[in-house]
């Protein structure tokens, strides 16, 4: 089967997204560009990730056309293809509806920096709304990210992660889910207290050199 290994490693990681609960039902995507080439592996659309095998999962183009697999791909292709035209570096998308990062999106508010790990990540900026699966979603999301950022929220909707790799993506969809539970406790305590400015970069600057923190 071609694309083997990459359809293999979408499969996985959607399956992580399902059991760590960022994502249900069928309601978030995944997908990774093959490496060397202007293709992407995607989830399909309204089939449990979790009932699939790898050789079912379709294949696009980085135009979102459909090119093979038994299953129609998600209807966030435009978003996670946009994304891939507009940002050669990333590889790898996770987009879920987790809780405490929708809360966020539907307060318009960005995810501050709250603890170390999600400092190469927040703070995490809004998109605004658009309908699901439409070409103005995608380029929301893609503005929302710019030229350097590699999370964003979707206003109403839920997160969208991008990185180098698709296991970064994951691992960022779940820090800044994290980051955003307790910014909102913290926030419904009575003081949201993030990271200082002054730390943030620094703690960035070590986290993506591999650095514990």
């Amino acid at each position: 089967m071609k694309y083997q290994e990459t359809r293999e490693k979408v499969l996985e990681i959607a399956v992580k997204c399902l059991e760590k609960g960022l994502i249900h039902g069928t309601a978030g995507n995944v997908s990774m560009r093959v490496p060397g080439e202007d293709v992407a592996i995607i989830t399909p659309t309204r089939i449990p990730y979790d009932q699939l095998k790898p050789e079912q999962l379709p294949a696009v183009s980085l135009h979102a056309e459909w090119l093979e697999g038994e299953f129609k791909p998600s209807s966030e292709t435009p978003m996670h293809t946009a994304v891939y035209r507009a940002r050669p570096n990333l590889n790898g998308v996770v987009h879920t509806h987790s809780m405490y990062a929708t809360v966020f999106s539907i307060l318009e508010k960005e995810i501050p920096p709250m603890m170390p790990p999600s400092t190469p990540y927040a703070p995490v900026p809004v998109a605004p709304f658009h309908l699901p699966g439409s070409e103005e979603l995608a380029q929301s999301a893609v503005e929302a990210l710019g030229e350097d950022k590699m999370v964003c929220t979707l206003q109403n909707h839920g997160l969208l992660a991008a990185c180098p790799t698709l296991e970064r993506a994951f691992s960022a969809a779940e820090y800044i889910e994290e980051c955003a539970q307790l910014a909102y406790l913290t926030l419904m305590a009575g003081k949201m207290n993030p990271i200082p400015d002054k730390d943030v970069q620094t703690l960035r600057d070590r986290m993506l050199k591999g650095i514990a923190v």
